[in-house]
């Protein structure tokens, strides 16, 4: 008995659907689809990328297809979810490019800021 789509990883999914797409169905069918290709983008086709998804939520998967943006609607990315379900929809501000920058705390040792308030050169040496 062959698995259905549904039972497959989503990576396996993605994969399939990408290998799929690139001979079965040509540049035109995905257009068709998807809309036409972004000409530009930051990622591409087949990276994989982590994202906050429409509900929130960070995620992860491989990206199918960079869709351009129109009159009325801006550039997106087509996402196989590493978790499976329907794919989701991304645009490049969801995309989680980076590690969350460091925040300067107030310092309660000093009247200054710092990343990190153990390493305050006033902080009370432990005994």
């Amino acid at each position: 008995m062959s698995k259905e789509w549904y039972e497959e990883s989503s990576e396996a999914f993605a994969e399939g659907f990408t290998e799929e797409c690139q001979v079965h169905h040509p540049q035109e069918q995905l257009e068709k689809t998807y809309g036409p290709s972004a000409p530009f983008s930051e990622h591409k086709r087949g990276d994989r990328v982590r994202y906050l998804s429409a509900s929130g939520e960070e995620r992860s998967g491989m990206i199918v297809w960079c869709q351009a943006s129109t009159k009325d609607i801006q550039m997106k990315y087509v996402i196989a979810p590493d978790d499976g379900g329907f794919l989701d929809f991304a645009l490049p501000s969801d995309v989680i490019t980076q590690e969350q920058e460091p925040v300067l705390i107030d310092c309660p040792y000093c009247p200054g800021k710092h990343y990190d308030v153990n390493q305050c050169p006033l902080k009370p040496k432990e005994v």
